[in-house]
C-alpha cells in the first residue's frame, strides 16, 4: 500500500474531514435513542442508509467516481460495508435502546486503543509497557462504567455489551478500510458502503415491521432519520474515509476520543441523564488510557 507523506496541508485538511463526522457522530447517540421511541432500532438503520444510498448514488455518478472493482477486492468491499454499517449499527442501535447515551459514547471511545491493539496483533510487534498501562487504565474505566450507576441510571449491562460488538466491527471496518481506500475513489467507496449496508439490513428491518409493528412516526422522528442520513451516514463516512487517506487509520481513530465528550454532554443536557461520580470517573480513565495510547506506540496505520 503507498501512502502520501503527511505533510501539514494534508494534515490540515484531514483534520477538517474528521471534524466533520466527528461532531456528527457525537450528537447521533442522543438522535438514535430518541428516534428509536418511534422506530426500532434495525429499521431505523436500514432507512438510514436506505435513503442515504439514493443520495450517494447520483452523487458518485455525476462525479463521475466509477470505477471497475477488481474481483479480490469485491469481498473486501463488501465486508467493509458489512462490518461498518450492518454488524456496527446493528449493535450499537440495540445497545442504545437498553443503555445510555452517556454509556454508548465512552465505550465507543474505546475504539482507538482497540485499533491500536489490533495493528500490534496484525503485525506481530512487541507489546510497549506503557501500551499495556494505557490499556489497563481504560479497562479499569470500562468496568467502572457498566457497573451500577445507582438510582436514575438508564444504563443497562446488556446495552453495554452490544456496544462492544459495535467497537469490534468498527476495528474490522478500519482494517478493511485501510487497504481499499488507495484504491478506489473515496466517493465510490462511501456509495457502496452505504448499498450494502440498506441490503444486508432489510431483512432484519423487515421482520421488525412484521413482529413489532410501530404507529406511523411523528415529524421529530422523521427529522431525526434525515439528520442521520445526511450528516452521520452521507456526509459523515464521505469526511471519515477522507480523513483516513490523509491520516491514516490510527491517527483518524484517535479523533475518536472527543466523542465521549460530546456524547455525555449531549445525553445529560438533551436527555436529562444522571452524571454519576462513576461516569465522570470512568470517562477519565477511558479517555486517559486512550490519549496514552497513542503515545505508547509511534506507528500511526494498520496495514
Amino acid at each position: 500500500m503507498i501512502t502520501l507523506p503527511p505533510t501539514p496541508r494534508r494534515i490540515a485538511f484531514g483534520v477538517f474531514c474528521v471534524s466533520v463526522p466527528i461532531l456528527s457522530w457525537g450528537i447521533s447517540f442522543v438522535v438514535i435513542k430518541t428516534t428509536m421511541s418511534e422506530i426500532p432500532p434495525l429499521t431505523l438503520a436500514f432507512l438510514r442508509f436506505f435513503l442515504a444510498s439514493l443520495i450517494v448514488w447520483p452523487w458518485a455518478s455525476k462525479a463521475k467516481t466509477w470505477r471497475k472493482i477488481a474481483k479480490e477486492d469485491r469481498l473486501p468491499l463488501f465486508l467493509l460495508g458489512f462490518f461498518g454499517v450492518t454488524t456496527y449499527f446493528a449493535f450499537e442501535n440495540f445497545g442504545l435502546f437498553y443503555t445510555s447515551a452517556s454509556h454508548g459514547a465512552l465505550i465507543i471511545a474505546t475504539i482507538p486503543l482497540c485499533t491500536e491493539l489490533y495493528g500490534i496483533i496484525h503485525q506481530r510487534l512487541p507489546i510497549k509497557p506503557m501500551l499495556i498501562a494505557a490499556s489497563l487504565t481504560a479497562l479499569g474505566g470500562v468496568f467502572l462504567l457498566v457497573s451500577n450507576d445507582g438510582a436514575g441510571s438508564t444504563a443497562s449491562t446488556t446495552g453495554d455489551l452490544l456496544i462492544f460488538g459495535a467497537v469490534a466491527s468498527w476495528v474490522a471496518y478500519s482494517a478493511y478500510a485501510d487497504r481499499l481506500l488507495h484504491r478506489y475513489p473515496h466517493l465510490l467507496i462511501t456509495m457502496l458502503i452505504m448499498v450494502t449496508g440498506a441490503v444486508t439490513l432489510f431483512p432484519g428491518a423487515l421482520l421488525e415491521w412484521v413482529l413489532t409493528p410501530y404507529p406511523m412516526p411523528s415529524l421529530n422522528a422523521w427529522l431525526g432519520v434525515a439528520f442521520l442520513t445526511v450528516f452521520c451516514s452521507v456526509l459523515g463516512y464521505h469526511f471519515w474515509n477522507l480523513a483516513i487517506s490523509h491520516l491514516g487509520v490510527t491517527m483518524t481513530n484517535n479523533f475518536l476520543y472527543v466523542l465521549p465528550l460530546i456524547g455525555v454532554s449531549s445525553g445529560v443536557l438533551l436527555l436529562d441523564e444522571p452524571l454519576t461520580g462513576q461516569i465522570v470517573w470512568g470517562s477519565i480513565l477511558i479517555i486517559g488510557g486512550v490519549i496514552s495510547a497513542h503515545f505508547a506506540d509511534s506507528r500511526r496505520t494498520v496495514s
